[in-house]
Order: C-alpha cells, then sequence, then structure tokens
C-alpha cells in the first residue's frame, strides 16, 4: 500500500465513524421528543352528606341550585352569606325553627363559625347513581369533597 491509499482508508474510517455518532445522536435525540406525557387526571374527593335518617351519600359537585353558592348565617345580631368554597365540615345541631337551624361551620381556614342556618332550600349533585337532591333540613352533617 502506498502512502496515500493509507491516508485515504483511515480518513474513510474515522469519517465512517464520526458520522455513526452523529447518527445515533440525532436518533436519542428524536426519540425523546415524543409527545409530552397527559398530565395526571386531579383527585376528585365527594362530599359526605349524612341525612338525619342517618343514610350517607358520597356526592360530587355538591351546590344548591341556581347560581349563588352561599348559605344564610344568623349569629347574634349580625347576617352572614357563607360561601360553600370555604366551608369544610357544616353540623348540625340543633331542630329546625322558622327555617333555621343552630349549626357548627369548620372553615378550610380553621375558624370556627356558629349560628342559625337557614334551610329552606335544597342540596343537589351526583352519585353514582346519579342526579340526587335532599333538602338541607333533612341534613345532619356535611363533609364537603374536593373537586
Amino acid at each position: 500500500m502506498t502512502w496515500g491509499q493509507l491516508r485515504t482508508s483511515s480518513y474513510l474510517a474515522k469519517l465512517t465513524a464520526l458520522l455513526s455518532l452523529v447518527l445515533a445522536a440525532l436518533l436519542l435525540t428524536a426519540s425523546s421528543c415524543g409527545a409530552p406525557p397527559k398530565a395526571p387526571q386531579p383527585i376528585r374527593i365527594p362530599s359526605r352528606v349524612v341525612t338525619e335518617a342517618g343514610i350517607e351519600y358520597a356526592v360530587f359537585g355538591l351546590k344548591l341550585p341556581g347560581t349563588s353558592q352561599e348559605l344564610k348565617l344568623k349569629g347574634g345580631n349580625t347576617t352572614t352569606w357563607v360561601p360553600l368554597s370555604i366551608m369544610e365540615v357544616l353540623t348540625f345541631s340543633g331542630p329546625e325553627d322558622d327555617r333555621f337551624r343552630p349549626a357548627d361551620i369548620v372553615l378550610t381556614s380553621g375558624e370556627k363559625l356558629k349560628g342559625d342556618l337557614f334551610v329552606g332550600q335544597i342540596i343537589e349533585g351526583t352519585t353514582d347513581l346519579g342526579y340526587w337532591n335532599t333538602s338541607l333540613g333533612k341534613v345532619r352533617q356535611i363533609g364537603f369533597g374536593q373537586e
């Protein structure tokens, strides 16, 4: 072999090795650029509604019919509208009197409210069997879920 042939063959070997490395890098890059994984579905925790009869329901999408999602709470000489979105637990502690019942409310912040809650309305949502509703006056306790 002559010097020119040796130089050309080593040049081709180096060029082949370099091209192989570039091709491998391109293939690895292309395979890692696939579609991003789908975001996991948020965990839905149903609200827990216990009636005066002791029946417990797991209710998704618990709300009041209409657009206003607040309950009227009378305490002392004040009236407060408490949004459902900031309630964690609602427990009734006495009988109904003139469409109001004594209630204890624990807010998501940990604050506790006590007063007479207006119960002359219904609450509604969805259970595993479909649409569900009941009068707020027939409820003993609500543990609000996360949705």
